[in-house]
């Protein structure tokens, strides 16, 4: 049995199916352990509904269940003592180093990729968000790190938690970048914009539609360099 704090899942689609669904291991939802029984070890739990406001567990609906092992999962974080030491700044919605198009960090020669910057689902991202930074580590060492440009920040909107990479310097970045996100909460049949906010006006660059959207999958829009640049235009801060 596995219980969920939340309504929804904080995992992968695949994982629930592959790894509960087929061997049928029941998956509850807005349910926690409250009790653990046992003198040399574990002989059950008791476990109850949680208010889905409050999270706190619901009066009256306990229930003990017989078990020999219980596995507590406690989330995951990026570790960044590293980071720390150095001063990188790191973005508190994400525990890991605020990075710019090139996975460059707020320190000059320093490059981050990965889980360090932000906890992935499947290892082809990390592998991808390694390469990036690889190419920009090796142009770095090379000298052929281009002039600083225009830099855009990117703003979680509504119902999102956080958007990667949060700097983009549109006139040197490739032809198309990806923005990786995280929903809230699970949203079904939604509409995505990417706008862009001068001084003077907020354009909508891009808008893509989902039929499913989960805080357990990482979300990936992509935009092209010829759509933000033509959305700045000349003359206007951006973000």
């Amino acid at each position: 049995m596995v219980l969920e704090l939340l309504p929804y899942s904080s995992g992968l689609t695949r994982n629930i199916v592959q790894c509960l669904q087929d061997f049928e291991i029941p998956l509850l939802f807005n349910h926690t352990v409250v009790d653990i029984h046992g003198q040399d070890r574990i002989t059950g739990v008791t476990i109850a509904e949680v208010d889905i406001e409050t999270k706190k567990p619901k009066t009256g609906t306990e229930r003990k269940v017989t078990c020999d092992t219980l596995l507590l999962s406690v989330g995951l974080i990026p570790e960044n003592e590293l980071s720390k030491q150095v001063g990188l700044a790191l973005d508190p919605a994400t525990n890991g180093p605020v990075v710019d198009e090139g996975m460059a960090t707020s320190v000059e020669g320093i490059f981050a990729g990965g889980n360090v910057v932000h906890v992935h689902d499947l290892v082809d991202n990390v592998t991808r968000e390694s390469e990036i930074a690889g190419r920009s580590a090796a142009r770095y060492i090379l000298e052929q790190k281009k002039a600083a440009t225009l830099k855009l920040k990117t703003k979680a909107g509504q119902g999102v938690s956080y958007v990667v990479p949060q700097i983009i310097h549109a006139q040197q970045m490739a032809d198309e970048i990806a923005l990786s996100f995280r929903v809230k909460e699970v949203y079904k049949d939604k509409r995505l914009e990417v706008s862009l906010a001068t001084d003077t006006k907020t354009k909508v660059i891009r808008v893509r539609k989902r039929m499913i959207l989960a805080p357990g999958e990482i979300q990936e829009i992509k935009v092209k360099k010829e759509e933000l640049l033509a959305a700045i235009g000349t003359g206007e801060s951006a973000s």
